[in-house]
C-alpha cells in the first residue's frame, strides 16, 4: 500500500497533500491547519497536531479495564 500524508480539518476530512511528513506539516502550517494525518488505503490515522507554534505527536491511549 502507498503511504500518503495529508491534513485533517475540524470536520475530520482528510486531504492528501504530500508524500512526506515534513511536506504535510509545511502545507498545514501555510494553510492554517493544525492536524496532520497518514492515509494507507482507506484508513486514516492522525499523527501530529500543532499547539502554540510547535508540533506534537498523538500518543496512543491504553485503557485497561
Amino acid at each position: 500500500m502507498i503511504k500518503i500524508y495529508g491534513s485533517t480539518n475540524n470536520k475530520n476530512t482528510h486531504t492528501d497533500t504530500s508524500k512526506t511528513l515534513l511536506g504535510a506539516k509545511n502545507y498545514a502550517t501555510r494553510h492554517g491547519l493544525t492536524n496532520v494525518s497518514l492515509r494507507i488505503g482507506y484508513t486514516v490515522t492522525l499523527l501530529c497536531y500543532k499547539l502554540n507554534g510547535k508540533w506534537y505527536e498523538y500518543k496512543t491511549l491504553l485503557i485497561l479495564v
